[in-house]
């Protein structure tokens, strides 16, 4: 399979997260980071049942982008469900797939220096925190939405801005073959591949894209439990931009010969975008995986791991 299938992804749009307060979400990363949020989308009367959540719902959106700035790399995506509200994981839900969003920063010290500025602690992380195949140095911060953010420190590009940039997001998965087969399908490959401490991992990334990795883990009982609702707090999907949506459903249909969500378009009109065909997606674990149309020509990425 070429890497310009049209299912293929290539680049990856952001990483969503369901927030009880949007405004306070996003002020904890502006703050930490230096995150800025670019985009903001009010919806007052959805059809959200492509989601599982009925045909009138209610949220604010907010995309926070870090320094390098819109398409040049992924979002963090806040939705603040207003109706039906964001609500707390249920007893026996399945736990979320995506377990850390992660960024890096030049200095650990430094952001230390700012923790506790900002009257906050982070977790050492004993033996660093493997990340793209290297195990580095990093600690852990528990945001408002009790998401666990992963921070490593990578010695900066020479065009890197100051502040933290967006670096990966953590996934569980209860079967590491079964789950490269199917990143695979829809354009990840393999960086690096191994076991710590019992557990198999493998650092995925899209060829087209440097700025950005998942870091895949092989935990038992991952795809356990009954789903999670779309408007559960916390980490709950992940989007990936491919050329044509509808291209890209064709080839997942003719290559998989299973039935495949049809695409739809969900309107933004309050954006400059107003609005995206997507196409949902679950692995095999049932971590949803969203396509977004968005042609290539409308990203810029860099060609040299960032």
């Amino acid at each position: 399979m070429s890497a310009s299938a049209p299912q293929h992804a290539h680049s990856v749009m952001h990483c969503n997260l369901n927030t009880v307060d949007g405004a306070r979400a996003a002020g904890f990363v502006m703050a930490l980071f230096g995150l800025d949020p670019r985009m903001r989308s009010v919806s007052t009367d959805d059809d959200s049942t492509s989601m599982g959540m009925g045909k009138s719902t209610a949220s604010v959106t907010t995309f926070c982008y870090d320094r390098r700035g819109p398409r040049a790399v992924p979002a963090v995506e806040f939705v603040d469900w207003r109706r039906p509200v964001t609500q707390p994981a249920e007893a026996g839900m399945r736990p979320s797939a995506f377990v850390a969003l992660g960024y890096r920063v030049a200095s650990l010290s430094r952001l230390e220096d700012r923790l506790t500025t900002l009257g906050l602690t982070g977790e050492p992380a004993a033996g660093g925190l493997r990340v793209r195949g290297a195990a580095r140095p990093g600690l852990t911060i528990t945001d408002p939405d009790g998401v666990t953010i992963e921070v490593v420190e990578i010695p900066p590009a020479g065009t890197d801005p100051a502040g933290g940039l967006i670096s990966h997001e953590r996934v569980r998965c209860s079967d590491l073959a079964r789950s490269l087969a199917w990143y695979g399908s829809i354009g990840w490959t393999e960086r690096a591949r191994g076991i710590d401490d019992g557990v198999p991992w493998a650092s995925l990334v899209l060829p087209e894209d440097p700025t950005f990795s998942l870091e895949l883990e092989e935990r038992a009982g991952s795809g356990d439990g009954a789903p999670r609702r779309a408007n559960t707090q916390g980490l709950y999907r992940i989007a990936l931009a491919v050329e044509d949506v509808r291209e890209a459903h064709a080839a997942l249909v003719r290559e998989s010969g299973v039935p495949v969500p049809e695409p739809l378009f969900i309107p933004m009109p309050d954006t400059p975008t107003g609005g995206f065909t997507v196409l949902f997606l679950a692995d095999p674990d049932g971590a949803v995986v969203e396509l977004v149309e968005r042609p290539r020509s409308e990203v810029r990425r860099p060609l040299e791991p960032r």
